[in-house]
């Protein structure tokens, strides 16, 4: 017997709710249907997939400082996921709430009820946490990421060379910005389409990555440019461009230029370094 007795109560709530997925799962779709906070028509993703990993949970409970369920938590990320939204999520966990209490509600003795509700409180609450923090890890994710190439973007880089600038100050290492140019894309855009040119700076965008030491990041910043951060330079900004460049032209990509920086020499603010790199082409 679990936390006071609690698991003869939990093992029939889990039977309930286990025998009762679909007449949960319908109660749930209504609930977000007529719920005045969800939009119209609002209906919950892998709905039977939540409720039988509820009733699941249901049958092996734990101590509240154990943490969320394991199984409850996979299934309710896969739900945010689909979900999309923060508020759209938590809303339809909350009519999952709601769904499960109605069908409880007078299938237990009075002190059971109380029991397995506290339990279903519990797994709803922790499912809400899990499906915030999800979506909010996934909207940090694109918030930073450019959906056509998938490279990290011009606020990443932001993010990132503040970081190098900070660790050049406090251990005196250099850092390069390289900045490339993607040269043929508006012949392309013009001559073959956008979707030629969007390819084209993907296939470049691929070609940087694949030659990029580890500790070296690619940039998407917008139009044809990208730029690409080499912490801890050892050589010359220009020598460590002009390696890069022949690394990324052994992979045959389209043609590109591209000029260097150096941190602290070439300036001290992103701004100051990617004129300086622009400033500073060769063709490739």
């Amino acid at each position: 017997m679990q936390e006071g007795g609690f698991a003869p109560a939990a093992d029939r709530g889990a039977e309930l709710v286990a025998s009762g997925v679909d007449a949960i799962t319908q109660s749930w779709r209504e609930l977000c249907r007529w719920d005045p906070l969800l939009p119209p028509e609002s209906t919950p993703p892998i709905a039977s997939a939540v409720v039988a990993a509820i009733a699941a949970a249901l049958a092996r409970p734990q101590p509240l400082g154990w943490g969320a369920d394991p199984e409850v938590e996979k299934v309710v990320e896969v739900f945010a996921t689909a979900v999309g939204s923060i508020d759209l999520a938590i809303g339809q966990l909350v009519c999952l709430r709601e769904a499960l209490r109605r069908y409880l509600d007078g299938a237990l003795s009075a002190e059971d009820e109380l029991q397995v509700n506290a339990r279903v409180h519990m797994l709803i609450d922790r499912a809400i946490g899990t499906a915030a923090g999800r979506t909010a890890e996934r909207l940090r994710d694109e918030a930073i990421v450019d959906a056509l190439t998938g490279l990290p973007n011009r606020r990443a880089l932001e993010r990132d060379v503040r970081r190098e600038m900070a660790r050049s100050e406090r251990y005196g290492h250099r850092f390069a910005l390289v900045v490339v140019e993607a040269l043929d894309l508006a012949r392309v855009n013009e001559c073959d389409g956008y979707a030629a040119g969007d390819e084209l700076l993907r296939r470049l965008a691929g070609a940087l990555s694949d030659v990029l030491r580890t500790e070296d990041c690619a940039y998407r910043l917008a139009g044809n440019d990208f730029a690409v951060l080499l912490p801890e330079t050892a050589g010359s900004a220009a020598a460590a461009a002009d390696a890069l460049a022949e690394r990324v032209r052994a992979c045959g990509p389209p043609e590109f230029g591209c000029g260097s920086s150096c941190f602290p020499t070439d300036g001290d603010t992103l701004e100051q370094l990617l004129a300086r790199a622009k400033g500073r082409p060769t063709r490739a």
